[in-house]
């Protein structure tokens, strides 16, 4: 389908899926990210944000408006299970739904989802796989923590001092997970100093 030009950006009334991350009631943070990544994209952020304002009853940009934001109602509820959008639906706007999604489905500490990855993170090792597929598996999971893990620091310089802290940790679990056959590699890595990065 063609995308329209509207006022607020290029349109696409397509019903495609947006994401391969429904959400599920248990997934809010990978969701509202790919989610977002997907209507930033198609420049219809500030539907979520409410920075577009709904226009008054006589303006001729009202009808514009509604298309635009009954698309991305659209977008968010066919991201989700459809339980979770059978109650979206009873929203007037996409920033009302933007809005309820972390009130209702978003955990604070993401303890489970912590926990899930750990649980996988912990005893995987190179094994049949080469150097850069164990690396590319180690890598997501990693990346899943970091989306996952949020902390609020008081001063720059302590953000730095943990994530070098974590960077040394992470360089550790890769040497580890390495099979015995990369003996002396590990050892070549371990004496260099400064230790090299991942």
């Amino acid at each position: 389908m063609t995308p329209v030009a509207t006022p607020y950006g290029l349109g696409d009334a397509s019903p495609q899926s947006i994401t391969v991350h429904k959400l599920t009631g248990r997934n809010f943070i990978s969701w509202s990210k790919s989610v977002m990544m997907y209507i930033c994209g198609r420049g219809k952020d500030d539907f979520l944000t409410g920075f577009v304002p709904r226009h008054d009853a006589g303006d001729p940009k009202l009808r514009l408006w509604k298309a635009d934001n009954n698309m991305v109602m659209s977008w968010l509820i066919n991201s989700t299970t459809p339980e979770i959008g059978e109650n979206f639906l009873l929203y007037d706007t996409a920033k009302d739904i933007w809005d309820a999604a972390p009130e209702a489905y978003s955990c604070k500490d993401n303890s489970a989802e912590l926990f899930a990855i750990e649980t996988t993170l912990q005893p995987l090792c190179q094994g049949e796989n080469t150097v850069t597929v164990y690396f590319t598996k180690l890598t997501q999971l990693w990346r899943q923590l970091d989306m996952f893990e949020q902390f609020y620091w008081r001063c720059p310089q302590d953000e730095q001092r943990y994530k070098a802290i974590i960077e040394q940790r992470r360089l550790f679990k890769f040497l580890l997970g390495l099979n015995n056959d990369l003996d002396d590699v590990r050892g070549r890595i371990l004496g260099t100093k400064p230790l090299s990065s991942l």
